[in-house]
């Protein structure tokens, strides 16, 4: 499912909260409030969204709005986000550019074999 929060302009992002941080998931909207992204937070939404404002790419050039959920397992609900747009759509947003790999087993004795290198 969607985030189900209103769009919001991203004009309106919360100040920098220090120790009232907002984790979670979130959804990143153009101008017809058409999702372009799907990210996630462990530690403070805006301030992962004021980061991919900072720098070139596609969130900067064509987002407008966002939306947010709080999560106490944000990749896990990030993992679940893109797996249902891509169901719904035929494609992930424009705007993530890889999956999220699943950390099966293999995967994690292949990143502590190679990081002893």
């Amino acid at each position: 499912m969607p985030i189900a929060a209103r769009w919001r302009r991203l004009e309106s992002l919360p100040p920098v909260r220090g120790r009232d941080a907002m984790p979670g998931v979130y959804e990143v909207g153009d101008a017809l409030r058409t999702v372009i992204y799907i990210g996630q937070s462990a530690t403070d939404v805006p301030n992962r969204l004021r980061q991919h404002l900072a720098r070139h790419g596609c969130v900067r050039e064509h987002a407008l709005f966002w939306r947010y959920a709080y999560s106490r397992v944000p990749a896990a609900d990030e993992a679940e986000l893109l797996a249902v747009h891509e169901a719904r759509h035929g494609e992930l947003p424009r705007c993530n550019r890889a999956r999220p790999l699943p950390r099966d087993a293999l995967r994690r004795w292949r990143e502590r074999s190679t990081s002893r290198d």
